[in-house]
């Protein structure tokens, strides 16, 4: 059976094994480009909650959006809807926690680890966070809104892991809001 044969008829499995991969393959680039990414994982009760904390305004941004009357968010959350009904429909209990999970830790040490930190050993900050966040961004293009969507999150998470420096609370922020925004949609029905 061929990879496309196998991705369409196991989507879920494709997804864990794709976000899986990132983590070696966030620690294999922080190796090669020597950035200490073990020093910038700093596990604290402190940490956890400030993460659990963070995800807030990336739901009240989604929120906004939500009650918005634009077209283009309405087709946008349709087309995500069935997405993650399709890829959750039949799956095993937990399957929800770990693609969060999965995601988290893998697309931060990726994105904010490793390219934003080394990004930031060559230009300012700023640039660093910007750079990544629109690295993020088009990675989660599936539209123009939610390219734009997703490099606002890109340039939050950006800016709350240059004033923290610790990538687990970045990492909690983003799997707990992946978890939280794919129960949602789960959760709720196509409107008319």
């Amino acid at each position: 059976m061929s990879l496309r044969k196998t991705i369409a008829r196991h989507p879920l499995l494709a997804g864990i094994v794709f976000q899986a991969a990132l983590i070696p393959l966030a620690i294999i680039l922080a190796g090669l480009l020597e950035i200490p990414l073990h020093e910038t994982l700093i596990w604290s009760v402190e940490a956890v909650a400030l993460g659990a904390l963070a995800v807030l305004p990336m739901l009240a941004l989604l929120s906004v959006l939500a009650m918005s009357h634009w077209d283009s968010y309405r087709e946008l959350s349709a087309q995500v809807r069935e997405f993650v009904q399709r890829l959750f429909r039949g799956a095993l209990p937990g399957a929800v926690l770990l693609i969060s999970l999965l995601a988290g830790v893998g697309e931060e040490l990726l994105v904010r680890g490793v390219l934003q930190g080394w990004l930031s050993e060559r230009w300012s900050p700023a640039w660093a966070i910007l750079i990544a966040a629109v690295v993020f961004g088009l990675a989660h293009s599936i539209s123009r809104l939610y390219f734009v969507f997703a490099t606002l999150i890109g340039l939050y998470l950006g800016v709350l892991y240059h004033l923290t420096g610790n990538l687990l609370v970045v990492i909690v922020t983003h799997a707990l809001y992946d978890w939280i925004v794919i129960h949602l949609y789960l959760r709720s029905r196509s409107p008319g």
